[in-house]
Formats: structure tokens, sequence, C-alpha cells
């Protein structure tokens, strides 16, 4: 190749690198993948122990039982309120 045809190659292509790098740093870039929400059912199989990597199709398959877990000690119990307005009465 000749420097007169390389040289609009290598323009061409710096152009490309600078503007699909510069795209990339934008909020129209495509974003992250998140972690999703917390999982909150489990696969409890016959045995009684539980297993938390498999699918609810996996789990059902193996004739487990797709359970939801307990609330965390920070939730309110669902009760709480129909306790509270009962004692307004």
């Amino acid at each position: 190749m000749t420097s007169k045809k390389l040289l609009p190659i290598v323009l061409v292509t710096a152009a490309l690198v600078c503007g699909t790098s510069a795209f990339a740093d934008t909020k129209d870039a495509a974003p992250a993948k998140s972690t999703g929400t917390h999982q909150n059912h489990h696969c409890k199989l016959a045995d009684g122990s539980m297993d938390m990597g498999k699918t609810r199709k996996a789990c059902l398959a193996e004739k487990g039982t797709w359970a939801k877990d307990a609330p965390s000690a920070g939730a309110a119990p669902a009760t709480a309120p129909a306790a509270s307005a009962a004692a307004k009465k």
C-alpha cells in the first residue's frame, strides 16, 4: 500500500474507534446487567434439605416443593395492621 491509500484508512479507523468509545460512555449505551431482585422461593427436597440453586422447574421435576421463604426479621408481620385497627375500635 502506498502512503496515500494508507492515510485515509487510518483516519477512518481512528474515527470509528473514537466514535464508538465515546458512545459507550453515554446514557444511551446499554445499561449494565443488574443482579435482579432477591429470590424469595427455594427448593425444599423430599428429604427436607433445601437446594438454593435449583429452578422451580428442576425442583418440581425432582419431587421437591417450591417453598416461599419466611419473612425477614425486619419485615412487619402481615397481621399487624389488622390487630392495630381492632385495638382502636
